[in-house]
């Protein structure tokens, strides 16, 4: 997986003398999905990179899921295995449930919305979240689980359309931080790092994932909540393994699920390359991912 390229580097950061198992679990801000419809070095793996746990895994984590499909990927066998042997999990779910609902024309600057379809979406992630972490926590009661928040994700448009979508998401995370609260897991905010001007953070007006500098500030957000006092320095960036096209992340999929003796000779990889492939399931690299 990535971190074997990350470890590489973990002379960055002290070590951390404790043994632990870490899943990441969600959308494709668990992924490490980038603006540019690649899969690179998210949140998770830097925290992986910063915490250095005995294993980690963010095959649980699904570019497009929802809350609901996240509930899936948890009640799977592997699911299952994965959370019962964790001892830290992170959640990223909850904006492909309200997303999709908001209209984006970054060419024009502006968003729309339907605010009855938005709450009633909004009342199924409280009610999906709710069942998430009770499934979690019947599975591994004693596992530490942090519920991640989101920020604003349309920085590039006009001001004046900014606040009633700003305050969508707002509820989302109220929702989510109420829901974690309840189950006895910690929520992460990270909406004040990105603001509602960060477009250092989310250089294409028509995506809504972050860049790496973004997924540092998500890193950093929950290790102020997990272990204050230590972040993961910006110098970081310089070292991480290149992202891998999600074209390219498809032939990979299709080429370990035809027949060794079927397949054609493929080019060779760099190393970086082929980690960052690797712990990615198929739904990863579906052509739907948000």
């Amino acid at each position: 997986m990535l971190i074997c390229i990350l470890l590489i580097n973990s002379m960055l950061l002290p070590a951390q003398a404790s043994a632990m198992n870490y899943t990441a679990i969600g959308d494709s801000l668990a992924a490490g999905q980038t603006p540019n419809r690649e899969i690179g070095a998210g949140y998770a793996d830097m925290l992986a990179l910063a915490l250095q746990p005995d294993a980690y895994s963010k095959q649980l984590s699904v570019p497009g899921y929802t809350v609901e499909k996240v509930i899936g990927q948890v009640e799977s066998e592997a699911g299952q295995k994965a959370i019962q042997s964790a001892d830290l999990i992170t959640i990223s779910a909850g904006a492909n449930d309200l997303l999709p609902l908001i209209q984006n024309d970054p060419n024009r600057g502006i968003l729309s919305f339907n605010a009855v379809t938005a709450a009633f979406a909004l009342n199924g992630v409280r009610e999906d979240y709710a069942l998430l972490l009770e499934k979690i926590n019947k599975l591994n009661p004693d596992a530490n689980v942090y519920a991640m928040g989101y920020y604003f994700p349309y920085p590039h448009v006009f001001d004046q359309h900014k606040p009633a979508v700003s305050r969508q998401l707002d509820v989302l995370n109220e929702i989510i931080e109420q829901e974690a609260e309840k189950a006895g897991a910690t929520f992460v905010p990270v909406a004040d790092r990105f603001g509602l001007d960060g477009v250092e953070f989310l250089p294409n007006p028509g995506d809504v994932h972050p860049n790496e500098a973004g997924y540092l500030e998500m890193a950093n957000a929950f290790l102020d909540v997990y272990a204050p006092g230590m972040q993961i320095p910006a110098s970081v960036l310089e070292k991480l393994p290149a992202p891998v096209s999600l074209s390219k992340l498809i032939r990979q999929q299709e080429a370990a699920d035809t027949p060794e003796e079927d397949q054609e000779p493929e080019e060779s990889q760099t190393e970086g390359e082929t980690a960052s492939i690797q712990g990615c399931t198929r739904e990863e690299v579906y052509t739907a991912a948000r």
